[in-house]
């Protein structure tokens, strides 16, 4: 069996022109290694407009749950989360499920999907969504001023859409975990994960057509101080 954990598709923020849930993207992909068909596929994230691609190849993990010994195959992602399966049926390990997540967009065109998929366990390994109280809190007034700074982009939890004031976006664009990866010790059941908690700012703007390389409607690519 093959992994193949897939990207975000172009472009990364904004979907307009891509409505629906994407099928494929974003995913991690199971294949019959000797005859490339397809076995199995879970979507990590429909819609994708926060560049939360697979960043990483998965780790092949045996665990044991309830007693029970399972080879598992466990995908860590940028938004903080690992889906962990069964490595040949793609059965999850724990449920995942559907949740609602804001869908409020002011970019034209945007159609943010209603739900993604939240993993019960394991929990996230990074912190997820932006609110006041994550300013910083050295002194009061540097608290205060924090806020204020703050208050210029819109905030919310994980899978907020992107706009074009900029979204605040916690993991960022780097993740959560990244191309390093995680590592699974065998004695412990533990899997190691390199995390980044970092936010970045996820602002789109209209295509002045400055950039040739640049064919959508709305591109971060026109947005001052935007995310590259």
């Amino acid at each position: 069996l093959l992994y193949l954990p897939s990207s975000t598709p172009s472009s990364d923020y904004y979907g307009g022109e891509r409505p629906g849930a994407n099928l494929f993207a974003e995913s991690l992909i199971c294949l019959d290694a000797a005859t490339g068909k397809m076995k199995w596929h879970f979507q990590t994230v429909h819609h994708g407009l926060w560049d939360y691609d697979n960043p990483a190849p998965p780790n092949l993990v045996t665990i044991t749950v309830n007693g029970r010994r399972i080879d598992a195959v466990a995908q860590v992602t940028k938004q903080g989360f690992t889906y962990v399966f069964d490595r040949v049926t793609g059965k999850p390990v724990w449920p995942i499920v559907e949740r609602p997540v804001p869908t409020d967009s002011n970019v034209p065109g945007e159609k943010p999907y209603a739900t993604q998929p939240f993993p019960t366990k394991p929990p996230a390994f990074t912190d997820q969504g932006v609110s006041l109280e994550d300013a910083n809190n050295l002194t009061p007034e540097i608290k205060l001023m924090a806020q204020e700074q703050m208050r210029k982009f819109r905030i919310g939890p994980l899978y907020t859409p992107p706009s074009i004031e900029g979204t605040l976006q916690r993991p960022g664009q780097v993740g959560g975990a990244n191309w390093g990866g995680a590592a699974f010790d065998p004695d412990t059941g533990y899997l190691f994960v390199r995390a980044t908690r970092g936010v970045g700012v996820n602002r789109l703007a209209k295509n002045d057509g400055s950039d040739p390389l640049v064919a959508g409607p709305y591109s971060n690519v026109f947005a001052r101080g935007g995310e590259p």
